[in-house]
């Protein structure tokens, strides 16, 4: 084998490796995205159920576990509607809006218009006097 061959084959060992490695944390990637989404589902799962103190401890796991995701804060909201606690509610639902917007060019502004009725139903403004 001459030196051209050799360093062709270096090479293409390389890229391979590239390829290997890009794959591989395209797959991490996915199962990350997988256990999100499955822990993110047994929240909502738990208040249907009406579970809602394991619902509320799923909810803030999620949060410490995916906190580059407002999905924790979401689910706490939906936690504290199904008590009846408004106000918590809102305040969880205020979070997510503040993410969103932090992260404007990941989220469709109608999904935020959503959250900010949402909140304006649950936590009305009061009437200044």
């Amino acid at each position: 084998m001459d030196k051209e061959q050799a360093a062709v084959q270096v090479k293409r060992a390389a890229l391979q490796e590239e390829q290997r490695a890009r794959i591989e944390d395209l797959a991490a990637a996915m199962q990350e995205a997988e256990e999100l989404n499955e822990a993110s589902n047994s929240v909502v799962d738990l208040i249907h159920a009406g579970r809602l103190d394991e619902a509320e401890q799923a909810a803030r796991d999620l949060r410490a576990r995916y906190p580059e995701v407002p999905d924790g804060y979401n689910r706490l909201g939906m936690v504290y509607e199904a008590r009846g606690q408004n106000r918590e509610a809102a305040e969880c639902y205020r979070k997510v809006v503040e993410f969103m917007r932090a992260h404007s060019a990941e989220f469709d502004s109608e999904l935020q218009t959503l959250f900010l009725e949402r909140i304006a139903k649950l936590d009305p403004p009061t009437a200044a006097h």
